[in-house]
């Protein structure tokens, strides 16, 4: 047998030269499978994920509803599953997605492009989107009976779990890429570097306006019942969430707060049992207009409700909320209110439920 000096020698190599090759091609091949298993986790990742999240009706690829307004103002709602057919009623926003334009050779079928968008998946980390010019030379989301010369693509560019990466990008790059070759129609892709960066650019706004704000409700002796809360709640017309985690304020159809109490459940846990520390107000800053004036409904909510429960208002520190730090949480959260109207996503906003979902 040909030893690996010989062999080298017939190759015209020497020993060392061989053996680098030999090492470089080793590595090129655990890459490979580093990365064809990388996106296959990935795929099983979000799967699973999905699985979970559909029976705990978590917001979907094709649902923009966000974590907070997820919840209709009655007890034990359901969310009906939304079909591939009516993609979504959101409107695609070049200010937080990806946007992929298609043209059309002819006018093409809603129900025609929705065959080929059959495989796409239903529910994955980011937001996807499709949209045809109709004849009214007005955008719509793809109906069945509607019919098209023109498409938008689109997937969005970060939520709350960060920007969109490299995988899940590429593989909604390829499948538009695969849609176009399906309807014979002209593509136009963004450079994928750019998008990446544009994405981590939004992130970065995102995680500087995603403010959570809680007001914290302490007993000034012994402790509560959640059968004591549950009273002060419900005759202040809050709603039960349908996981019993939470209760809610909400006006116009909007969740304006939520109250926890400590880590109870109030379907669950036993109501008359005296265990309960402390109950929290929490605003999810983004989710709610500012013309709401959330923390001042928040706040006074609070002081009525420390005053139903013989109780103390505390900032999330637990330290005793005076008017001082009243006025500069007030302050703050204007200079952040701001800072997303002159990003083009006012809190409250359908584009800002969607990026900080």
């Amino acid at each position: 047998m040909m030893g690996f000096s010989e062999f080298a020698a017939s190759l015209g190599l020497s020993e060392l030269q061989l053996s680098l090759g030999v090492i470089g091609f080793s590595l090129l091949v655990l890459v490979m499978i580093y990365n064809a298993m990388r996106i296959r986790n990935v795929e099983v990742e979000d799967l699973s994920t999905n699985i979970d999240q559909a029976s705990a009706s978590e917001s979907s690829f094709t649902s923009v509803d966000g974590v907070v307004g997820r919840s209709e103002p009655t007890l034990g709602a359901t969310d009906t599953p939304i079909s591939i057919a009516a993609v979504s009623s959101a409107k695609i926003d070049p200010l937080i997605d990806c946007v992929v334009a298609l043209r059309l050779p002819e006018s093409i079928t809603g129900e025609e492009i929705l065959s080929h968008l059959a495989d796409w998946p239903k529910n994955s980390l980011f937001t996807w989107m499709c949209e045809g010019l109709n004849a009214d030379s007005a955008w719509e989301s793809v109906v069945i009976t509607g019919a098209y010369t023109e498409l938008q693509l689109a997937i969005q560019l970060a939520n709350r779990t960060g920007p969109i990466g490299i995988v899940d990008l590429s593989d909604f790059v390829s499948k538009a890429q695969a849609l176009a070759n399906a309807l014979d129609a002209e593509i136009d892709l963004p450079p994928v570097n750019e998008v990446i960066e544009e994405a981590k650019n939004l992130d970065q706004f995102a995680a500087q306006s995603d403010i959570q704000l809680g007001i914290t409700v302490i007993p000034r002796e012994g402790m509560w019942s959640l059968s004591t809360i549950q009273s002060v709640a419900t005759k202040a017309k809050f709603l039960l969430s349908r996981d019993g985690r939470d209760y809610q304020r909400i006006m116009s159809n909007v969740v304006v707060y939520k109250l926890v109490a400590d880590q109870a459940n109030f379907l669950r846990d036993d109501l008359s049992k005296s265990n309960i520390q402390y109950v929290t107000l929490l605003l999810d800053l983004p989710r709610v207009p500012y013309a709401m004036t959330p923390f001042k409904i928040m706040l006074d909510d609070a002081q009525l409700l420390a005053e139903s429960l013989n109780g103390n208002l505390v900032d999330d520190a637990g330290r005793p909320l005076v008017d001082e730090a009243v006025s500069s949480i007030t302050s703050q959260l204007g200079e952040i209110y701001q800072a997303m109207d002159q990003q083009g996503i006012p809190a409250g906003s359908a584009t800002a439920s969607r990026l900080f979902s």
